[in-house]
């Protein structure tokens, strides 16, 4: 979605909806619902999801569209349910392909994951693509090339991360970032929209998906790098996201306990980084968010279908 949809769809409140997983439609804010409601629908329905904005939310900018519109009641609602697109089964085969052009960025973490899934015999793990490194963060994404960088090797070299994803021809870019960023300035957000800019600048096609920093183990944070700070974090994160029209994944909520923190069971090193429990979660969480993606798109044709058209 371009980013002047997003916004008018933040001044009816749907960012602040999205946000803390709450709809409210009062009748009064209709006249900000109908201008972000017919935004969305004239961007469509892939866009629509690429910006993580829900059906349920739809349906409530609808609803208050329609009451104001029509009145209340089961023709009001028939008004809503016309304006929506309609959910579908997503096959798993689709959730594959949804990945093929893929490619996963970050740190140790995110290396963490790409070892889980070289080491996996699950065909689909085995095909997703990364680019990872060690230390790796937004602000050193930034800086040159040279003996002392940590920029992920691809083709038998280092190359800033926009460089390699244009030359693998990615066109949906997953990035985790944060664990070593947040003692290293307070701009992390700036610099996290900066390596974004650079990747858009080469790839203006590429979708971009950011994934929530995930907690430490209770108690094992290290100066600014605590679990405040971390929900701060992913709070600011998700909102740059949902300004900017890319995708937000939630990847630490799974993996918490009751109390907030890195579980136990998924906790590979008495601090951050992750198990292969984890790294089961990590799939499940991202086909799920494919699903999503997926499922208010038209189904793909058939080989019969194919040939009929």
């Amino acid at each position: 979605m371009k980013k002047h949809l997003w916004k008018k769809a933040a001044a009816a409140g749907l960012s602040l909806s999205l946000a803390l997983g709450a709809v409210p439609a009062p009748a009064y804010a209709a006249p900000l619902y109908r201008s972000a409601l017919k935004e969305i629908q004239t961007a469509g329905c892939t866009a629509l999801m690429v910006s993580g904005l829900t059906r349920e939310i739809m349906m409530a900018a609808s609803a208050a569209v329609s009451e104001t519109d029509a009145g209340p009641g089961v023709e009001a609602e028939s008004q809503s349910e016309e304006a929506l697109p309609q959910e579908r089964e997503v096959a798993e085969s689709e959730v594959d392909a949804f990945f093929a052009d893929s490619v996963l960025v970050g740190d140790s973490v995110m290396l963490g994951y790409r070892n889980y899934c070289m080491r996996s015999t699950d065909p689909f793990l085995k095909s997703l693509r990364f680019l990872a490194s060690g230390s790796f963060s937004v602000h050193n994404a930034l800086w040159p090339v040279n003996d002392k960088s940590v920029h992920p090797i691809y083709q038998g070299a280092q190359r800033p991360v926009w460089e390699s994803i244009s030359l693998m021809q990615a066109n949906k870019v997953f990035l985790f970032f944060g664990l070593n960023d947040l003692n290293m300035g307070d701009d992390t957000c700036e610099c996290y929209q900066q390596v974004v800019a650079n990747i858009k600048q080469l790839s203006p096609n590429a979708s971009i998906h950011i994934i929530s920093m995930t907690y430490t183990l209770k108690g094992k944070g290290k100066g600014k790098l605590n679990n405040d700070n971390i929900r701060l974090f992913n709070s600011q994160m998700q909102q740059i996201a949902a300004e900017n029209g890319w995708g937000f994944i939630d990847m630490a909520t799974p993996l918490s306990d009751a109390n907030g923190d890195l579980a136990a069971e998924y906790c590979s090193d008495n601090y951050v980084h992750q198990s292969r429990a984890a790294y089961q979660v990590w799939t499940n969480v991202l086909r799920q968010y494919a699903k999503d993606q997926l499922k208010y798109t038209p189904a793909p044709q058939t080989a019969e279908q194919a040939v009929q058209s």
